[in-house]
């Protein structure tokens, strides 16, 4: 393939390049040596950062030398565009970030290379969230995307805080799904809207937990948190939040429930656990419904539809890897027949003999080494002590639940091995993350057994 139709990257990139290197690892530096001195979490902080940003940079060569084009083009040139607008004319520029793109003076259109994809509402956000970091890049692609791919990895540290603070124990090993996975550290950064989804899930774990699970309370500092996740999940990729929300009620209810000591009121109360949070959930979803017709099942198959058209349409273009589901019936019990099938495309595909491209291959090993230790966790905890040790674990719980949902919306609607590369990264961590807190589960209860006899 290897086009250059339009250029991103210009000799101002390489120029600057050291610069911007020492600038992020300088930031990282007084950031780590301030909070983390002394924890074992420390070690872990600054390899995972340079390793995010060696990933922007590939993947920054990867869209101007190999494929010549996509999203991320039209994101920098909004991006670049209003980056210019400050210094020639800050109205407009203000004009293309807070203003809705039919609401602009007509002078300000003058200003844009682009102007179509300021009509749609995800790509516009992308650019001005873009644009706010852009500063710190100096307007150049490269600069922008390590802005951004360090506000994404804070999001993912922020996850793996988390997880070490329920788990300290576990912290190398949690390490590597949160923060190493290699499918997070390439497709996870740059100037996309995976980037800026994973910066908000982040915040929003990390709200969530430190303001209804933590003895820590930060009550302020969560509610920012949760809000401005929210927001970012809400405006660029909304089934994230949809995936996530469910998720966590379940963790806060089951978190919760384990904390009551009395047994019968334990048992009671998982009945009402349910019930409530089904009653929320379905509150939740008929107020999306009115709000956003893609929540609906009508609006959630006709969003579907519209996304396999046009993959199925660049797949064949391109001559890329697709993959099929086979017929779908519109109905729900259509999608309850598609369920696992979309659920196991996106954990576990392609295999090894389904991609047709070099590019592909590590998300081929990485789907194979996930089926892999997925088999391993089930023989070696047993199928039945999963589900009780899931039934009993609300961080598990949580885990499987959103990774499965989420699962399901990206293997129902990519159809193309390529996209779902992109596409299914949030969801890796946290399903890996509930395979390796099973294990550590199962190995505590061998102990337990033991000590007792």
């Amino acid at each position: 393939m290897f086009l250059v139709v339009w250029q991103i990257i210009f000799s101002t990139d390489y120029i600057l390049l050291p610069f911007f290197i020492l600038m992020w690892v300088l930031i990282a530096l007084r950031f780590r040596n301030k909070h983390y001195k002394g924890s074992v979490v420390y070690r872990y902080f600054m390899p995972a950062l340079v390793i995010r940003l060696v990933g922007a940079l590939l993947s920054a060569f990867m869209y101007q030398y190999y494929y010549g084009y996509g999203d991320t083009y039209f994101y920098y040139f909004g991006i670049n565009d209003t980056f210019n607008a400050l210094f020639s004319n800050p109205g407009a520029a203000y004009e293309i970030i807070f203003k809705d793109f039919y609401d602009w003076d007509l002078s300000t259109h003058s200003y844009l290379t682009y102007r179509g994809i300021f009509t749609k509402p995800k790509e516009a956000m992308v650019i001005k969230l873009g644009a706010f970091m852009s500063p710190f890049g100096l307007g150049t692609y490269i600069g922008t995307s390590f802005a951004i791919t360090f506000v994404s990895f804070m999001g993912c540290w922020g996850i793996y805080r988390v997880f070490y603070n329920l788990y300290p124990h576990l912290h190398r090993t949690l390490a590597f799904p949160i923060l190493f996975l290699p499918s997070l550290c390439f497709w996870g950064t740059g100037i996309m809207k995976d980037s800026i989804v994973l910066a908000g899930l982040g915040l929003f774990i990390n709200g969530i937990y430190y303001l209804f699970i933590s003895k820590q309370k930060k009550v302020l500092r969560s509610v920012f948190l949760i809000l401005f996740g929210t927001f970012l999940m809400q405006s660029i990729k909304i089934y994230v939040f949809a995936s996530i929300a469910p998720a966590s009620l379940l963790w806060i209810f089951f978190m919760y429930k384990n904390k009551i000591r009395n047994s019968i009121l334990r048992k009671v109360a998982s009945p009402l656990f349910f019930i409530t949070g089904a009653a929320v959930g379905l509150f939740a979803l008929q107020k999306l419904g009115e709000s956003y017709s893609q929540f609906t099942l009508e609006g959630f198959l006709e969003e579907a539809n519209k996304v396999q058209w046009w993959l199925k349409l660049s797949t064949e273009r391109d001559g890329g890897s697709g993959y099929d589901l086979g017929d779908i019936d519109p109905s729900m019990s259509g999608l309850l027949r598609v369920f696992p099938k979309a659920v196991i495309v996106t954990l576990f595909r392609p295999f090894l003999w389904e991609t047709k491209k070099l590019i592909l291959l590590p998300s081929v090993l990485e789907a194979f080494v996930t089926l892999g230790f997925t088999i391993y966790v089930f023989f070696k905890v047993g199928i039945l002590n999963i589900v009780r040790i899931s039934l009993s674990n609300p961080v598990i719980l949580f885990c499987l639940t959103f990774s499965i949902i989420f699962a399901f919306c990206v293997g129902f609607t990519a159809f193309n091995f390529g996209a779902l590369a992109r596409y299914k990264i949030p969801c890796l961590p946290f399903y890996i993350t509930a395979l390796i807190i099973m294990l550590d589960a199962k190995k505590n209860q061998g102990k337990t057994i033991e000590s007792n006899a």
